[in-house]
């Protein structure tokens, strides 16, 4: 029997104008939470993080705190280091008592002067509470990574959505949908789906007559999906931000 999946959304749409008054990963971010099992937030979590140099490593040492809390709760911190390629996860309980908890981890450098990675924190249902885009170098200085406009597309974005539907040969599709306004000629998207160790990227035209196009994840009868956590991003041509979200993958009962 084929495969079948179902794909949550693990927060809304960030769009490039999230960043027109930040450069800060965390703050754009915080506007698109759907947690539905933290308080209603604007952002609920509070992260901090430090390193120091330990052999020929660095510990990283990464803490969320979490206000208002009624009861427990269960929370992820995840790692991902985008050049090694590599996940981490940790599991942590907090309650009203005990708000906080710490994460920490031991980077080897093997003759790197610096590294990055993405630390997030979920819910219970998988849903981004927080992000931290981390720059550390091998003296275990820490500094958050700059987002500034430069990374962001100049073009004017319109329709940016995901959306469960029906491709043209039956099969049940999440659709990943962008749209520029105000062209006056065709510009060049590219849109990705990103998976650990997995990449598929393809280039589109929007034009003033058709200033939409799609990207779509089949979720039935397809052996290039794995249950676990994706993004989906639109850049332009020269890999200057549009917007992005991210999904959870998970068999269909």
């Amino acid at each position: 029997m084929a495969a079948r999946f179902v794909a949550v959304p693990s927060l809304a749409v960030v769009r490039k104008e999230d960043f027109a008054s930040t450069s800060l990963i965390p703050e754009a971010y915080a506007r698109h939470i759907t947690s539905r099992c933290l308080p209603p937030d604007h952002a609920p979590v509070h992260c901090s993080v430090s390193g120091e140099a330990v052999g020929s490593g660095v510990r990283l040492r990464f803490s969320s705190k979490v206000d208002g809390l009624g009861g427990p709760a269960m929370l992820t911190h995840k790692f991902f280091f985008v050049d090694g390629e590599e996940t981490r996860e940790r599991f942590h309980v907090v309650t009203p008592e005990s708000p906080e908890v710490t994460t920490d981890l031991l980077v080897l450098f093997d003759g790197r002067e610096r590294d990055y990675c993405h630390a997030s924190v979920y819910d219970a249902e998988n849903r981004l509470l927080a992000v931290h885009a981390i720059v550390f170098d091998k003296d275990g200085r820490t500094t958050p990574y700059p987002f500034t406009q430069r990374y962001v597309s100049p073009l004017h974005l319109g329709r940016a959505d995901l959306t469960e539907t029906v491709d043209d040969t039956g099969r049940r599709v999440l659709r990943f949908t962008v749209g520029l306004t105000g062209l006056t000629e065709p510009a060049t998207v590219a849109l990705a789906r990103q998976g650990m160790g997995w990449i598929e990227r393809v280039e589109l035209t929007c034009s003033p007559r058709q200033p939409e196009v799609h990207l779509d994840l089949p979720l039935d009868d397809n052996p290039l999906l794995a249950c676990g956590d994706w993004v989906l991003i639109a850049v332009d041509e020269q890999d200057r931000f549009l917007a992005q979200t991210l999904v959870t993958v998970q068999s269909a009962p």
